[in-house]
């Protein structure tokens, strides 16, 4: 249609050509006879531009059809980038008919009739720009480092040993006048001892990939062993506590708010018991949250001093991830109760240190520089009954039996 419109303003301007000859003739007869001959090219002409302004119009289904439903020839990326080219050529040459015959390729082209498209690589999705980041995003999780609540000494040796005694457990015995005193009871003692263990890890990075990224991998390699240090300490203080699960006291839900109150002021020494704290997952602090006392208040209440702490009875409750933490596969999630400094001593040797070589190790050998991280440690329990465990079961026997037929 294009051809055909390119034909008409050629024709057109012909006619035109004859007008103004005849205008300056001043020959009204030829004059008109041209005007009459221009009628019908200017019908002609609305009636083409009529039909290319509707074939602009057309939905995508009918995007590789021509007006008379014809399939189009797909164009594909060389072709259009050929017609792209040939349409600067031809208008800096001032050929208009070839200038339109090219824009009708590229037109076809953008339309997506089979040509460019930025999901096909080859058909411009190489020239499309990317959002390529190489910044390192680190993502937020909670390490709940125990050691807080745990005593934590620096020692200087790799073994030691620390000397507990035992409470007495009587008084004096009643003597009479100018009577023999009793030696049945004297102090006893109690040796616990520890051993300093190596804890450590080597990572092997490319003396490329130092060279090349933009980033600052050595200070990210530092923080991400700084958090399996955490995680390091923290198995550590876990084991001292899970030894306590074997004689762990059952939790139901139903009643569970006077089981708690029960394990507190029955199984913690009175001394113990008024500066002990809660520890439990995120499971646990869950279905503390959901208890209420007879009044239907919340077990759980803010600490005023510090709001984010919750509180049970005045003691505050912590929590670590479900991840550090991990409920039983009963399914049960574990409680813990007491003053968890006086129950375990976690030892620090050394502080975890961290080096890099480029020489030793495989390193040379390799182009790699070696990041080592070495940490020296013991936890040992110190006074097994200042802390004491419960499991909270997460289904109601009571309401199974209910339910049940």
């Amino acid at each position: 249609m294009k051809k055909k419109l390119l034909d008409l303003l050629a024709k057109k301007k012909a006619v035109l050509d004859k007008m103004k000859a005849a205008d300056t003739a001043n020959d009204q007869t030829a004059f008109d006879a041209a005007q009459a001959e221009l009628a019908p090219i200017d019908a002609e002409i609305a009636r083409v531009k009529a039909i290319m302004h509707a074939e602009e119009g057309l939905p995508e289904g009918n995007a590789g059809m021509d007006p008379t439903g014809a399939p189009r020839t797909p164009v594909n990326s060389n072709e259009c980038l050929h017609a792209f080219c040939e349409c600067i050529r031809a208008q800096a040459r001032g050929d208009r008919a070839r200038f339109l015959e090219n824009a009708e390729i590229v037109t076809r082209a953008v339309r997506n009739e089979g040509a460019l498209t930025e999901g096909t690589p080859a058909d411009g999705g190489l020239i499309v720009p990317q959002d390529i980041q190489t910044a390192i995003n680190e993502r937020k999780r909670a390490l709940n480092p125990l050691s807080a609540l745990f005593h934590v000494e620096t020692v200087s040796t790799n073994t030691g040993s620390r000397v507990y005694d035992t409470q007495p457990t009587k008084g004096f015995t009643k003597v009479a006048e100018m009577g023999t005193i009793s030696r049945d009871d004297k102090p006893s003692f109690e040796q616990v001892k520890y051993t300093v263990e190596d804890y450590a890890l080597i990572v092997p990075v490319s003396n490329d990939l130092l060279n090349d990224t933009d980033q600052n991998l050595i200070a990210y390699l530092s923080r991400w062993l700084a958090k399996k240090d955490v995680i390091t300490e923290n198995n550590l203080l876990l084991a001292l506590l899970k030894a306590l699960d074997a004689g762990a006291t059952a939790v139901a839900p139903t009643g569970a708010l006077k089981s708690i109150k029960t394990i507190v002021n029955t199984l913690l020494d009175p001394m113990i018991a008024s500066g002990a704290s809660f520890l439990t997952n995120q499971t646990g602090f869950n279905f503390l949250d959901t208890l209420e006392d007879a009044q239907g208040r919340p077990l759980l209440q803010p600490n005023p001093v510090q709001p984010s702490q919750y509180m049970i009875g005045g003691r505050a409750v912590h929590v670590v991830s479900d991840a550090v933490l991990p409920n039983a596969d009963t399914p049960t999630t574990p409680l813990y109760v007491g003053d968890f400094a006086s129950f375990g001593t976690l030892f620090r040797r050394q502080t975890m240190q961290l080096d890099s070589t480029t020489v030793g190790g495989n390193a040379w050998n390799t182009n790699s520089t070696e990041v080592r991280a070495i940490t020296r440690l013991d936890a040992v329990t110190t006074d097994e009954d200042a802390v004491a465990a419960a499991k909270i079961s997460l289904t109601d026997p009571a309401s199974e039996e209910e339910e049940s037929p």
